[in-house]
């Protein structure tokens, strides 16, 4: 035993030279051959660790207590970026640097705001704070929102709207606590809001436009989110209502972005308003001499077959008119209009069975047709010419 201590005994006197051999030697400054080799061993140790830190973060805290990737994501990122200055600033240290030196650059001043100094340390942080404020304003708004009891019977538009404003004064609060960290002050902002001003009334109509028509959107909500709407000719779905546009997805499965501004300038046909139930009608003409009563039977049981049909309010068949041609009915029926059911498909549906009902009864649906009568004083006459073989004929009757 007391071999091996004297053998190492000998071993380190023989490399502590060599380790504290000088290579670099100033007031900033001070490096040693072991430095080089602690730093590079806290490089690599710090890069392995930090690794292992962000995979235990995700897997053990992000992904059971948070839902949201994208806050996932940012989160995981900010903080591998933390761990990796973290080990710089120990890498630096370990190569000799002063710890004064660093204390100097986070308290080195920048420039100064109304008697108030902004140092490099504070803003740093700041922009940590920041991202992170902001994920989690999304995040909280979005957890305040889903845990409002549903005995309380919220629409789901209703929800949207109130976890936008939410999320909207959180990012506030959150843009606040950073500017009093980094130590500007809230006045600071009169001369860059009367510069804003200036920019908004210049280049910035549209956008303070939309944003504010974004904001009767959610107040006054003549359109909600899950509303039916009918605009430029085109029916959707609207999906998002945000602070500049509304996102609204089509029958078809396109989307449209419209500027706020826009829905509330121009026509914009909201299927459900109230609700969404719609009366449509389908008409039919059946020959002169059918049995109307028939008729009619057969045109409602059509209509209450259907299953998208709704059973109230009750449809009903009207005898409209003696026509030219036909006697006309008319059915009249509500449906509830949804992301699936389309009102012309459900038409079509309607005189496809009536058309068969009627084939099976053998009642005629009419067309248009003209009887002509000729009166005369003598027999017409009626000739048939270019017959084959120049062969040409004429009939008396």
């Amino acid at each position: 035993m007391n071999t091996l201590i004297n053998t190492l005994k000998t071993i380190f006197g023989k490399c502590l030279p060599i380790w504290n051999y000088t290579l670099i030697e100033n007031n900033i400054i001070t490096l040693h051959l072991g430095n080089i080799v602690l730093a590079v061993i806290i490089y690599f140790t710090g890069r392995k660790l930090s690794h292992v830190i962000v995979t235990m973060l995700d897997k053990y805290v992000l992904k059971k207590y948070l839902r949201d990737t994208k806050i996932q994501a940012n989160l995981i990122s900010i903080t591998g970026n933390v761990l990796i200055i973290t080990v710089l600033i120990l890498v630096l240290l370990a190569l000799g640097i002063s710890s004064s030196v660093f204390v100097k650059i986070w308290l080195l001043t920048l420039f100064t705001i109304k008697d108030n100094p902004i140092q490099l340390g504070n803003i740093i942080i700041g922009l940590i704070l920041l991202p992170v404020g902001l994920g989690l304003s999304r995040y909280i708004s979005a957890q305040i929102i889903a845990r409002i009891p549903r005995r309380l019977k919220i629409e789901v538009s209703v929800k949207k709207t109130l976890e936008t404003i939410l999320k909207y004064l959180l990012i506030i609060i959150v843009c606040l606590f950073v500017l009093s960290i980094v130590g500007i002050p809230l006045t600071a902002f009169t001369v860059i809001g009367g510069a804003f001003a200036i920019g908004i009334g210049l280049g910035s109509q549209h956008l303070v436009n939309n944003f504010l028509s974004g904001l009767v959107l959610m107040m006054e909500r003549p359109l909600k989110v899950g509303d039916i709407v009918e605009m430029e000719n085109r029916r959707g779905v609207v999906e998002h209502i945000g602070g500049r546009s509304t996102r609204i997805r089509t029958f078809e499965n396109y989307r449209m972005v419209m500027p706020n501004s826009k829905l509330l300038e121009n026509t914009v046909v909201n299927w459900s308003l109230v609700d969404n139930y719609l009366r449509r009608e389908v008409s039919v003409g059946v020959a002169y001499g059918s049995p109307v009563q028939e008729v009619h039977d057969l045109i409602m049981k059509a209509v209450r077959e259907n299953p998208a049909i709704e059973e109230k309010p009750e449809p009903m068949v009207i005898f409209t008119d003696f026509g030219d041609s036909a006697l006309m009915f008319k059915a009249f029926f509500w449906i509830q209009l949804t992301e699936t059911i389309y009102p012309l498909v459900v038409e079509s549906d309607v005189r496809f069975r009536i058309d068969e009902l009627f084939r099976e009864a053998g009642i005629v649906i009419a067309f248009p047709q003209s009887d002509i009568h000729l009166d005369t004083s003598k027999p017409m006459e009626v000739m048939i010419t270019n017959l084959p073989g120049n062969m040409s004929s004429t009939k008396k009757d």
